[in-house]
C-alpha cells in the first residue's frame, strides 16, 4: 500500500496575503496599514481625541505632529515611530525590529509579543510606566544625565526566578553578570 502525502496548504503556497496601502483620517482614527518602505509618511493636524493605528508596515517610518489620545503598533517590521506626546498609551503588539520615540511625554507604553524593540525616551518623558509581556530584546534609551549627547542604553530584563516563600510567589529578575 502506497503512503498518502499530505495536501499542501494553500496559503503557505500563495505566501503571505498583503492588503491595500492606507493613510487616512477615519473618523478620530488614523490609519496607517500596509505600507512598505515608505521613508516619511507624516501626520501633522493632530488633536486630542485622535488615535493613530500603525498595521503590517514594514521598513517605514512614521513622524506624528501635535498631542493625540494614543498610538498603537501592530504587526509591524522594522518602523520607526517618532511622537511628541500621547495623552493615554503607546501599544506595540506583534512587532520586530521596531523604533518607538517620543520628544515630550506619554505616561505608558505597553510591549506585548515583539522582539527587538528600541525605546527613545525623552526628558521630559522620564515617568513613563513601562509593561511588556512575552517579548525579547528589549532596550531603553534615555538622555544621558551629564548631558553628554550619547542616550544611555538599558536592557529590559527577559528572564525572571521565581521562588515560594510564606506561601507567596517573589519573583525577581536574573541578572547575568
Amino acid at each position: 500500500m502506497k503512503k498518502k502525502e499530505a495536501p499542501k496548504a494553500k496559503a503557505a503556497a500563495a505566501g503571505a496575503k498583503k492588503g491595500a496601502p492606507k493613510f487616512e483620517l477615519s473618523g478620530n482614527k488614523w490609519l496607517v496599514e500596509w505600507q512598505e518602505n515608505n521613508p516619511m509618511i507624516e501626520i501633522k493636524e493632530t488633536e486630542l481625541k485622535q488615535t493613530v493605528y500603525i498595521y503590517k508596515c514594514e521598513k517605514s517610518v512614521v513622524k506624528i505632529s501635535g498631542k493625540i489620545n494614543s498610538i498603537t503598533l501592530d504587526g509591524c517590521k522594522r518602523v520607526s515611530v517618532v511622537f511628541e506626546d500621547a495623552l493615554d498609551l503607546c501599544e506595540i503588539v506583534n512587532c520586530i525590529s521596531v523604533e518607538v520615540q517620543f520628544t515630550g511625554k506619554v505616561p505608558a507604553v505597553t510591549i506585548d509579543k515583539c522582539s527587538g524593540v528600541q525605546l527613545f525616551v525623552s526628558a521630559a518623558g522620564l515617568g513613563v510606566e513601562l509593561v511588556s509581556s512575552k517579548s525579547d530584546a528589549m532596550n531603553i534609551l534615555i538622555p544621558d544625565p551629564n548631558g553628554g549627547q550619547d542616550p544611555i542604553e538599558i536592557a529590559v530584563p527577559e528572564q525572571y526566578k521565581t521562588l515560594i516563600k510564606n506561601n507567596k510567589l517573589v519573583t525577581t529578575t536574573v541578572e547575568h553578570v
